[in-house]
């Protein structure tokens, strides 16, 4: 077992309190120590990801699904009863956190089948802080502009000219 070094922090009593009551009952067995472990860990990735657009600008990679483009360090989440599982988009493809490429459809259905990758897959944008489910990110996508025709400059003539 790996020794992990520690060095202690001070923090108001009667908030690590009321945090510590407020996870025993939404996340009982976590120990406050891990939960705020993991609430540094997933606040430095954002910063980290959002530092690297600041320098690196939007990445070139990623994949287009439909009409939503999800550039390459995009999380996609689904769950299934207590399962939760994880993707990443990497350069061009979706890989699951066992490294195995999919489809967002082969990516919702891994433990039920029929369902609708839109409704069931959650995502989270590099930079971003919050998870947004596909289908509501697909509804407020751009479309992209509707190819625009030359108007006719003369007028057409509609009069009958056949037989009455």
């Amino acid at each position: 077992m790996d020794h992990i070094a520690k060095r202690p922090i001070s923090l108001p009593i009667s908030d690590l309190l009321e945090l510590e009551l407020h996870l025993m009952a939404m996340r009982p067995g976590l120990k406050l120590e891990d939960f705020i472990t993991e609430l540094l860990n997933h606040w430095l990735q954002v910063q980290k990801e959002r530092l690297a657009l600041r320098q690196d600008g939007q990445p070139m990679h990623g994949i287009q699904w439909k009409n939503l483009f999800l550039p390459a360090g995009t999380r996609l989440r689904t769950s299934y009863q207590a399962t939760t599982e994880f993707a990443k988009v990497v350069g061009n493809r979706i890989l699951s956190d066992e490294e195995v490429p999919m489809t967002p459809s082969q990516f919702a259905n891994r433990h039920a089948k029929g369902r609708n990758a839109w409704r069931f897959i959650w995502l989270r944008f590099p930079g971003e802080e919050n998870w947004v489910r596909a289908d509501d990110c697909r509804a407020n996508s751009v479309s992209p502009p509707k190819p625009s025709f030359p108007r006719r400059r003369e007028p057409i003539d509609l009069t009958f000219r056949g037989k009455a």
